[in-house]
């Protein structure tokens, strides 16, 4: 129950990383090896993956694993179907918890199998299709917002940075972002109702294709959520089928490091790290009890999670919508000098600017994700 609480606060509160609390919880924790506080931290882990969706819909404030949809979402959201997003999420999320089972025999026999020279030649074709897929002088755009973000993503290695990424994602995503809400014109906005506009069998359907691109995610070590989102993008119709392919991957690839973890000792997330610290490998009992808590926490979160969103936006939504994005941004930069000061705060309007390419050259904002994509291929 305390780590669905950690993982509520952390999901709903913009930049506020689950790794960032675990870690302190970490620090206060006086109980070595101890199954209890690793089933604090995985909870709060998968609780946050159900929830982060409400700072990047309503905020608008990125993390990783959710810097791809928030475009999408800010749509919606200017539609009136915030709450449908959040709902969207939720759905998706517990999907992707129900989709994970049948996938798991063939988990099994894939991740002790993998290498990691297949990872960095998966993401360097990854790479040449995000280009190829741009039309006419739209690829050399492309490839130019690639390296450049690549070239970003290589110089944070040595600048002493707190919290690197950071800047980098709210720069890249979340700011030019705000500036698109910015241009709508539109001064208020209203919450709508929950109602999912798109069938049953679509949110099925996208739900498991988002399971399996998530369960991928999982086996390659630098194949982020956003990365696996990314693919569903080729596959999806509109916002709806997007977000929801985006949403189950994030949940998935977190409930497959759990038996990552267990099959091979690999980490794929600081969760999977901290347990490591605490509990080497564990046990098939431990794994069943963790599995059959995956269940119950993705339940009860289905319970309340939309009710807190509705709290959530009838506060957020009262203000005129102009002046929060402008909090926003002004919050944006407070957080940036206080992470790494100055020096952060320069990191993310050069993020900022690199980020805005995309919408100026009319280029498909995912090849902004050469911040990661360059790294890994070079093998870094």
């Amino acid at each position: 129950m305390f780590g669905l609480l950690a993982g509520t606060i952390t999901g709903v509160t913009p930049a506020f990383h689950v790794n960032t609390l675990a870690s302190l919880l970490n620090a206060l924790n006086n109980k070595p090896n101890g199954l209890g506080f690793v089933i604090l931290i995985y909870t709060m882990g998968l609780t946050h993956t159900f929830l982060d969706s409400i700072p990047s819909t309503f905020l608008g404030v990125p993390d990783e694993d959710t810097v791809l949809n928030i475009l999408p979402a800010h749509k919606l959201v200017l539609e009136g179907r915030a709450l449908e997003v959040i709902n969207i999420s939720l759905k998706a999320s517990l999907l992707a918890v129900i989709f994970a089972f049948p996938l798991l025999p063939i988990y099994l026999s894939l991740a002790p199998n993998y290498t990691p020279g297949f990872g960095r030649v998966f993401v360097f074709f990854l790479a040449c299709f995000l280009i190829l897929i741009e039309k006419g002088i739209k690829k050399i755009f492309a490839l130019l917002v690639f390296l450049i973000s690549g070239i970003l993503g290589i110089l944070i290695d040595y600048l002493p940075l707190r919290e690197p990424y950071f800047h980098i994602f709210v720069g890249l995503f979340g700011v030019p972002t705000i500036f698109y809400s910015l241009r709508s014109g539109i001064t208020n906005i209203e919450a709508g109702d929950y109602e999912i506009k798109m069938s049953h069998k679509s949110l099925f359907g996208f739900s498991l294709l988002g399971t399996a691109l998530g369960m991928l995610a999982s086996l390659l070590p630098a194949f982020t959520s956003s990365q696996a989102a990314l693919i569903g993008s080729f596959f999806s119709r509109d916002e709806r089928s997007f977000l929801t392919v985006a949403f189950s991957v994030n949940t998935s690839n977190f409930f497959f490091s759990l038996f990552n973890f267990y099959l091979t000792g690999r980490t794929r997330n600081g969760i999977m790290v901290l347990i490591k610290e605490k509990c080497y490998l564990l046990s098939s009992h431990e794994i069943s009890i963790l599995t059959l808590l995956t269940i119950a926490a993705a339940l009860i979160i289905s319970l309340y999670g939309l009710k807190i969103a509705k709290i959530i936006s009838s506060i957020l939504f009262k203000v005129n919508y102009k002046l929060l994005n402008f909090l926003v941004l002004s919050f944006i930069v407070v957080l940036s000098f206080y992470f790494d000061g100055i020096l952060g705060i320069l990191v993310s309007a050069t993020a900022s600017l690199i980020g805005s390419l995309p919408l100026i050259l009319n280029i498909k904002r995912t090849n902004c994700m050469g911040v990661l994509m360059v790294k890994i291929i070079m093998g870094r």
